[in-house]
């Protein structure tokens, strides 16, 4: 198994920006090699590419179920269009996709393709994940920070680095005001989504957030696993359902 950290020039982004890949490395000579199921793997606020790479077993989990992992960075971005002109969604939905599969002998094919994150990256998995629909198969949602227009959760009058990212993302001062393209609540609507795996601990900060989706998704008779154990927002937490997460998803 290699570890990769590198940089991919992003039109979308207008910039360079790093990532990180675990790629399966033992063939054999003369051995047809088939190309990796992949798992874009997202990391929460505040943190960066290698994030999964320093606190989890990825690297382990990857080898023993031999499929590559894209982590790239989101900074702080909640993984969608800015309005600065920072297209974090489609990058993360088009471009990553595009630029890895050329880069590596990644899979093209739909059910092999899936995208997971914790906390901010939970909810762009969600978001893009949803909205690209066609690029990916499933999602995985760990303790994830869900955004929507009828947000009564969470208020944004406190000020704090978080709300001011998400008052930016939204483009106003109110949850409502908030476009369908970032409501996880709107986007869950589309004719046809991808199977959805959502896991939050009981003890977690933004706990409500995932059992409110949960609900909503039961009410709806949208199909989803959806699991709650005692934990907190950790990396402990992450680690132990990241690997449940790899297991429904190459269960193809």
């Amino acid at each position: 198994m290699a570890v990769i950290y590198g940089t991919i020039q992003s039109e979308r982004l207008m910039r360079k920006v790093p990532f990180a890949a675990i790629l399966p490395s033992e063939v054999k000579k003369d051995e047809t090699v088939e190309p990796f199921k992949t798992l874009y793997l997202l990391h929460g606020w505040n943190d960066a590419s290698d994030a999964w790479i320093n606190n989890t077993r990825i690297v382990e989990l990857a080898t023993k179920h031999n499929i590559a992992v894209i982590m790239p960075s989101g900074e702080n971005s909640f993984y969608v269009d800015l309005r600065n002109g920072s297209y974090y969604g489609q990058y993360i939905g088009e471009e990553l996709v595009q630029i890895t599969r050329k880069m590596f002998n990644l899979s093209q094919d739909f059910e092999s393709t899936w995208i997971a994150g914790l906390s901010m990256g939970g909810y762009g998995a969600l978001r893009n994940g949803l909205y690209y629909n066609e690029t990916f198969s499933k999602i995985a949602a760990l303790s994830s920070r869900v955004l929507q227009s009828q947000e009564k959760e969470h208020d944004l009058s406190e000020d704090n680095r978080m709300n001011q990212a998400i008052k930016y993302i939204i483009g106003s001062d109110t949850y409502k005001d908030m476009d369908k393209d970032k409501d996880i609540y709107s986007l869950v609507k589309k004719e046809s989504i991808p199977e959805l795996f959502i896991a939050c601990g009981t003890e977690d900060f933004i706990y409500k957030d995932s059992l409110s989706l949960h609900n909503y998704l039961s009410e709806q008779k949208i199909d989803h696993i959806y699991k709650e154990s005692s934990g907190e927002h950790s990396w402990d937490f992450w680690d132990h359902y990241i690997e449940q997460v790899i297991e429904w998803m190459i269960e193809i």
